[in-house]
């Protein structure tokens, strides 16, 4: 009978070491995909924002925020969308609303690599509008997409909770002129239901496009 408790006992605490590194593991698997989520968006999202400009083409004004999927500007109305489903409570530090960009990039009409040149100097500007946002999939799962003129989807990144692009004016004066500051949030549950949270932001100067 005691060779049986001391036999019950290890076999519950070999048990327990188990379930804890299996625990432990699916902690790191999912702290690892957000993190190189986090960093898949950010490299994308750097990437436009580095050869994009500050201007004005066709009596428009770039970059143009809107917040949750509505431009509330008929000039940007083709970016409106079904806003994203949210899991973030009032008292969680990733609720909020999403505000989303639409940007331009410099033209390269001759595919050499280089940006286009007007007889001024200046950068000859791409009409195509490029736009960041976050939409809910059909498996519930929110995906960062990046659209052309609004259409087009490619898909960046999931999990995204929230994203905020802040450019001098919505950032209360925390951002330098110029410059455009992106913040992502990302949540996701491990296979014990365990929610995970991550965030990445960066603050990004934009090319001299005016």
């Amino acid at each position: 009978m005691l060779a049986t408790a001391i036999l019950t006992v290890l076999l519950a605490a070999f048990g327990s070491t188990v379930t804890s590194m299996v625990r432990s593991r699916q902690n790191l698997d999912t702290t690892a995909r957000l993190h190189e989520q986090g960093a898949e968006a950010l490299r994308t999202i750097i990437a436009d924002l580095r050869r994009s400009g500050r201007v004005s083409v066709g009596g428009l004004d770039y970059p143009f925020l809107f917040t949750d999927g509505v431009a509330a500007d008929p000039d940007f109305a083709i970016h409106d969308h079904v806003p994203a489903q949210n899991e973030a409570r009032p008292i969680d530090w990733d609720f909020g609303p999403n505000r989303e960009i639409v940007l331009l990039a410099p033209a390269d009409a001759d595919f050499d690599g280089r940006p286009d040149i007007d007889v001024g100097g200046r950068l000859v500007w791409d009409p195509t509008e490029i736009s960041y946002v976050v939409v809910t999939d059909a498996n519930g799962v929110n995906q960062l997409q990046r659209r052309l003129n609004g259409g087009t989807p490619r898909q960046i990144v999931s999990n995204v909770e929230r994203i905020v692009f802040d450019d001098f004016a919505t950032s209360g004066f925390q951002v330098p002129l110029g410059a455009i500051r992106v913040q992502v949030w990302f949540r996701a549950e491990d296979a014990t239901g365990l929610t995970h949270k991550y965030r990445v932001d960066v603050t990004v100067r934009l090319a001299n496009g005016v």
